[in-house]
């Protein structure tokens, strides 16, 4: 591509036109070799960006027709492109959104988002949507096939404010499930300090990983382990974040749009979101080594590619108010100015080449854990298993089918496993082959979500964490089923809703915990208002990013408590549910901390704080209460008790 077919492709690109697969990577080879083209493609997204400041003109409502034609579209493939699960059985029909009335319908949205639109001002920022980004990623994940990247690293020590550690991290990833990562620590000015050298490597059903061994005194050895039989998408299932942040951004509330930039001679997109949001960022911190600890709440302003979405520089800055500095002196750091950088993230070099096979190659040595699965060709699917997987599912490519070992097979207990891939976009089925005997709870979490699919069917949630995706789980007739994918919460509902099977309510039997304490029972809040002795309170109003999930009933001999969990709705890196305990008590229960503090909540009424648990309790009207939750602040632990209640109602 020469310069003047490459400029055009860029304004083209700029007017939101979609460059096909050879054009569009024929324009980024050229814009990786050519300084004018970068720096025109540079100017014309700040023109593009400083024009945009008109209202949107009024456009007609066309939502209901735009509807009523998805509604009329059939799907002209005739089959359902759906995974069957259990005895093969015809595919029936099924409607598939009219790709026109989709185009119309996204173009309603964007155009007002992206392209000027009532939200923009030369006092707000720039015309870009924090729902652009998030969607962009999304888009860009089942697209790219190959990566590879070199950053530098600095980290700033909270302990000593003169200590840097300078490092480099290389990436490489090849489609579907090859991702490598490596960091070289270039030391620190202590003599005994541990390297943290790391290298994580993924090639298909295998891993290694390479850490620092962990010993008292400094420099400790490497350890060395490989995972065979894993289990697709399994463990560090986010360490592709580095390559496209498909589950740093996957919520587009959780982020602010800052601006636009240039780096590397690429134009760029700034925004900022929280520590714990950006957690996916920070892979290596997880495989091994010695690192700084951070707060959940700390500052990352991220810059992205505005191309292809890709990471540029990523920055940490610490959170300037009272409960950072209340963490900082229980973990004995620094005091840390806020606008000063303390974790700074920069790419040297970015390529889209294909990485060779050998990058990916895993060593024959360190200790070796099997985890059993059984990967089976899939043109042998239909004659090993009674499944009929379709090729495509929700966009995705179907991957791998893999089975547990022989015996848990046997007794029905795991699960056989489906995989779809594209890019760094995944989606896992899992059915075990008969339904579950015992608690619920053996499934899913006590805290997981109980929502109705589109299709009627029940299911229970749960958001994303470090290792696992977004993931739903189905009580069925045949078996129990559950989704997992890195793709967005809507995206995980229409999958689910999308399979021949429909959801149960768990039988009542199921939702029991017993232990020797006594039992605790899943039921609903207004039974759980019911059976309680006192009258239940509960918060008018809750964090944003939480909904009330799940209530609990916990009988201790004669005495009856309710939980209520509020968890996070899409993802929770670092904060787990908030848990509000409500029992008869007039008094607290001893601390179980030796540090705590005094907070007044209205009134008469004092709470006690405790920092090492996340927990603030009080005792109001013959009632106790506690609130608490992994990675909670003390503000918002007091805003949800200050909103607390009789009325025996949320307000999400």
């Amino acid at each position: 591509m020469h310069c003047d077919g490459a400029r055009a492709a860029i304004s083209e690109r700029l007017d939101g036109e979609h460059l096909r697969g050879r054009r569009a990577a024929a324009l980024d080879e050229h814009l990786a070799t050519c300084a004018a083209c970068r720096s025109f493609e540079a100017r014309a997204w700040r023109v593009r960006d400083s024009s945009r400041i008109a209202l949107a003109p009024a456009v007609p409502d066309l939502i209901a027709p735009i509807m009523a034609a998805v509604e009329a579209e059939a799907d002209g493939s005739g089959r359902r492109r759906v995974v069957l699960l259990g005895p093969r059985r015809p595919l029936g029909s099924t409607r598939r959104l009219a790709p026109l009335a989709a185009a119309l319908a996204v173009g309603l949205v964007a155009g007002s988002l992206t392209f000027g639109g009532p939200w923009h001002s030369p006092e707000r920022g720039p015309g870009i949507a924090a729902a652009d980004v998030s969607r962009g990623v999304a888009e860009a994940a089942t697209r790219l096939t190959a990566y590879r990247a070199v950053f530098s690293m600095q980290e700033h020590d909270p302990r000593r404010d003169d200590e840097v550690r300078n490092l480099t991290m290389s990436v490489w990833f090849r489609a579907p499930e090859r991702f490598r990562l490596d960091v070289v620590d270039h030391g620190t000015d202590d003599p005994q300090a541990t390297p943290n050298d790391l290298r994580f490597v993924v090639n298909g059903d295998e891993s290694y990983t390479e850490s620092p061994s962990l010993c008292p005194v400094g420099p400790c050895p490497l350890r060395r382990s490989v995972v065979r039989g894993r289990t697709p998408f399994s463990g560090a299932a986010t360490a592709t974040d580095l390559v496209l942040p498909v589950s740093t951004l996957v919520d587009a509330q959780e982020l602010r749009v800052l601006g636009l930039d240039t780096f590397l001679g690429r134009p760029a997109i700034l925004v900022e979101l929280p520590f714990e949001r950006a957690r996916p960022l920070f892979p290596f911190m997880s495989i091994g080594g010695s690192w700084r600890p951070f707060f959940p709440g700390d500052r990352v302003e991220l810059l992205l590619d505005a191309r292809n979405w890709f990471p540029l520089r990523y920055t940490v800055y610490p959170a300037g108010s009272p409960n950072r500095d209340e963490w900082a002196m229980r973990f004995g750091l620094l005091s840390e100015a806020a606008r000063r950088p303390i974790f700074e993230v920069a790419a040297v070099e970015i390529d889209r080449t294909r990485p060779s096979a050998s990058v990916f190659r895993i060593p024959d040595v360190g200790s070796t854990d099997d985890e059993g699965a059984r990967t089976i060709p899939l043109d042998r699917v239909e004659s090993e298993t009674d499944l009929r997987p379709a090729s495509i599912v929700g966009g995705l490519d179907l991957y791998r089918v893999t089975l547990p070992d022989a015996e848990e097979r046997a007794d029905g207990a795991a699960p056989t496993i489906v995989t779809y891939a594209s890019g760094l976009s995944w989606l896992k089925l899992g059915e075990t082959g008969s339904p579950s005997a015992g608690s619920l709870f053996e499934r899913v979490a006590p805290h997981a979500e109980e929502i109705v699919l589109p299709n009627g069917g029940i299911a229970y949630y749960e958001p994303a964490t470090d290792s696992q995706g977004r993931r739903l789980t189905l009580h069925t007739e045949r078996g129990d089923v559950a989704v997992e994918t890195n793709l967005a919460r809507v995206g995980l509902i229409e999958a689910a809703a999308s399979l021949p099977v429909t959801g149960l309510p768990a039988p009542r039997g199921w939702l029991v915990r017993r232990s020797a304490e006594g039992v605790t029972q899943r039921v609903s809040l207004d039974e759980a208002i019911d059976e309680a002795p006192f009258e239940l309170s509960l918060p008018e109003e809750i964090p944003d990013g939480y909904v009330l999930a799940s209530t609990e009933l916990v009988t201790i001999e004669d005495s009856v408590a309710v939980n209520v969990y509020f968890q996070r709705f899409d993802a929770a890196f670092l904060r787990g549910p908030i848990r509000l305990h409500e029992e008869l008590g007039y008094v607290l229960p001893p601390a179980s901390s030796d540090v705590q503090a005094l907070v007044r909540l209205e009134g008469s009424v004092v709470a006690r704080w405790t920092p090492s648990g996340s927990r603030l309790e009080w005792v109001d009207d013959g009632v106790y209460h506690s609130l608490d939750g992994r990675g909670a602040t003390l503000e918002e632990l007091l805003a949800i008790a200050m909103s607390i209640s009789r009325d025996a109602s949320v307000s999400a």
